[in-house]
Parts: C-alpha cells; sequence; structure tokens
C-alpha cells in the first residue's frame, strides 16, 4: 500500500467536519504557493478598476500602486 493511499484511508475515518477542514487548510495552502500568472493579475485589475469605477473601492494614487500599498 502506497502512502497516498495510507493517508486517503485514515482521511476516511476522520469526522466530516475534521475533513473540511483537512481541505480548507490544503487549497489554502496551494493557492499561497500559486503565483498568479499574467492573466490572471490582469483580470485581477480589470475587476478592481471595476468596482473604482462604481465607486465600490477607493482610488488609488499611482504612486500608491507601485509602491504596493
Amino acid at each position: 500500500m502506497s502512502t497516498a493511499q495510507i493517508i486517503y484511508e485514515q482521511y476516511k475515518v476522520l469526522p466530516k467536519r475534521v475533513r473540511q477542514e483537512l481541505k480548507a487548510l490544503i487549497i489554502k495552502e496551494e493557492e499561497e504557493e500559486k503565483p498568479m500568472s499574467l492573466m490572471e493579475e490582469i483580470e485581477e485589475s480589470l475587476k478592481q478598476v471595476k468596482l473604482i469605477r462604481e465607486g465600490k473601492l477607493p482610488k488609488k494614487n499611482m504612486r500608491d500602486v507601485l509602491n504596493g500599498e
């Protein structure tokens, strides 16, 4: 039996709440490690511009954006 199979068997006997917490931790860790692609960064920036135009986000000064604030 491989290590992955052993871990999966142990996972299956955990209470449902603990399994959900474990999944959330794994997903969170994977998202933190994965840098955004250029396309994802552009899409995120466009979403922010749209929110600024709608008045849902405060306007930013270009200096603040370049300084990472």
